[in-house]
């Protein structure tokens, strides 16, 4: 007996690859320009790390209650909510520099209301991939390789592309092709999906209750012996990793290289030296000792905050940033590593929520920190300064004795 012929439709997973990409470009052009504006208009390095405090802020909110957002409204329309908040307070803004009406404090308050629904819109987009796989007929391994290498590219081209956008039409007129983004990806996804991609919607799966979900995924991360440890490290980490790319680039750029260009290719260069760290945790990541690596992958933070501080140009700054691409990336890489293997996956989204809020909870600190550092001595001794305190941070990753044990299968 011949067994139907199943039917493939490339189409929608076709879609969702053009339209998340869209939209992380606009996001990635985003994360760029809005630093870059606040030092254009107000010259002030503590604003701008204020305005990327509130940013980082409105992601540990939407890490901590994204899946639960995603779970109850569905992908499809947490991605169209998500690129119309990005694409109605980034016109809000142009509109309102533009007419000469735009105070500080909104400023800030649109930052956070327009990042506030990024991630889960980014969340509800990947959420549709396995659906969108199948009804393709594509192995999720697959389509997930090919969904991941065109994120990275795109994290490749954005920044660069910012930069040079900035230095054509300056950075107030560059929201406008930010704006266009949201705006592509929201048609894309309004028409290729009238309906949810079959399968995705209608499943019933058994979930527990939000606040038992939460109670209980706290409760593993408190207790467990590898996961407590490894947050509370990477919750000191996240106070330098977090002024990097919103301060610590723009403003090197700014007032060091003064040159739009450079702000786009040093961004890019983070994105190089992550690629390089794909490759390479790929192929050796699962025989790497966990400790050392750790400890020397987030090393690289303090090496390029301290080769930075006197200045050099962009021969310089732009290789050692691919060199802190690279570490972070292997140290995210097995950052989540570890989490797959540790979390159940009946409360995997509750607890990646937690553990992801819980280290990111000092992203937002460490900018505005940074940001008054900045304001209260000068760049050189601001980035000296953090690069003396990251050094024995990155190192205290030695004593995780925790991370000495793997499963029986790694």
């Amino acid at each position: 007996m011949t067994s139907p012929q199943v039917s493939r439709d490339r189409s929608p997973f076709v879609a969702l690859l053009a339209a998340d990409n869209v939209s992380r470009f606009g996001d990635l052009m985003t994360a760029v320009v809005i630093p870059w504006f606040v030092l254009d208009t107000t010259g002030s390095a503590g604003k701008t790390g204020i305005v990327v405090f509130a940013v980082g802020l409105a992601v540990v909110v939407s890490l901590f209650a994204g899946g639960a957002i995603v779970d109850r409204i569905g992908y499809r329309r947490m991605s169209l909510l998500g690129d119309a908040a990005s694409c109605a307070t980034i016109a809000t803004i142009a509109l309102l520099h533009h007419a000469d009406a735009l105070p500080f404090g909104l400023l800030v308050a649109l930052a956070f209301l327009g990042t506030l629904l990024d991630l889960p819109a980014q969340m509800g987009r990947y959420a549709a991939l396995p659906d969108a796989a199948a009804q393709a007929g594509l192995r999720f391994e697959r389509a997930n390789s090919i969904y991941e290498g065109v994120i990275s590219s795109g994290a490749l081209i954005a920044p660069a592309t910012a930069g040079l956008l900035i230095a054509w039409v300056g950075p107030a007129n560059v929201l406008w092709f930010d704006v266009a983004t949201f705006g592509l990806s929201i048609l894309i996804v309004a028409s290729a999906f009238p309906a949810p991609v079959p399968g995705a919607a209608g499943r019933e799966e058994p979930r527990l209750p939000l606040r038992r979900a939460f109670s209980q995924s706290w409760s593993l991360v408190r207790r467990d012996e590898v996961l407590f440890p490894l947050v509370a490290y990477l919750f000191l980490i996240n106070l330098i990793v977090g002024p990097v790319e919103t301060l610590v680039i723009p403003v090197y750029a700014n007032t060091v290289l003064d040159s739009a260009i450079a702000l786009g290719f040093m961004t890019a260069a983070l994105a190089a030296g992550g690629l390089g760290g794909n490759v390479i945790f790929a192929a050796v990541g699962h025989r790497l000792p966990r400790q050392a690596t750790f400890a020397l992958a987030f090393a690289t933070l303090p090496v390029m905050l301290i080769v930075l501080a006197p200045g050099p140009g962009a021969g310089i700054a732009i290789p050692v940033l691919v060199l802190v691409g690279l570490g972070l990336s292997i140290g995210n890489l097995l950052e989540y590593t570890i989490y797959f293997e540790r979390i159940p996956s009946y409360i995997r989204a509750s607890v990646l929520g937690i553990c992801g809020g819980l280290t990111w909870l000092s992203v937002p600190l460490g900018r505005i920190v940074f940001g008054a550092l900045i304001e209260a001595t000068s760049l050189e001794t601001a980035l000296l300064i953090l690069g003396l305190v990251a050094l024995p941070l990155s190192f205290t990753a030695l004593f995780l004795r925790g991370l000495r044990t793997r499963p029986a299968s790694a």
